[in-house]
């Protein structure tokens, strides 16, 4: 990767354990592909095929998460910089909530469901092992 600015809420970035840094579509593009099981980009799916690279993104929202996601190769880092959420933690002995607010930092376990309620917009920095990573949607009441 060249030295250059990166704007995170349009691109993502792989950190692979090779120590390299390797930009990647962010958004629409980057899920569709990821979740295809036959990306197009090579950086997303040299992702795709480590379970030891984390994936760095920026994400903002204003409305609560359509859907629950899990991570089996790792743990989730979630830094909050602006806002706050409630976060809905599937757990072995229940459900878990946790309000996360500007500058808390939330792990969610490795293998571990988890979803958002907006209190608030948020800007949230996440750090996740990406590989593997699975989506089901939130059911809504009846």
């Amino acid at each position: 990767m060249r030295d250059e600015i990166i704007d995170l809420a349009q691109n993502y970035l792989l950190l692979d354990t090779d120590g390299t840094a390797v930009l990647l579509p962010g958004g629409g593009e980057f899920w569709s592909q990821l979740m295809s099981g036959s990306p197009t980009d090579a950086g997303i799916r040299r992702l795709a095929s480590s379970e030891k690279g984390r994936l760095l993104t920026l994400l903002s929202a204003s409305a609560d998460w359509k859907n629950w996601e899990m991570h089996p190769a790792g743990d989730e880092i979630l830094f909050m910089l602006e806002g706050e959420a409630t976060f809905h933690l599937e757990l072995s002995d229940g459900l878990s909530e946790v309000i996360l607010s500007a500058g808390r930092v939330l792990v969610v376990p490795k293998g571990v469901w988890h979803t958002a309620k907006m209190d608030r917009p948020i800007r949230l920095l996440a750090i996740t092992a990406g590989f593997g990573t699975q989506h089901r949607p939130v059911k809504t009441p009846a």
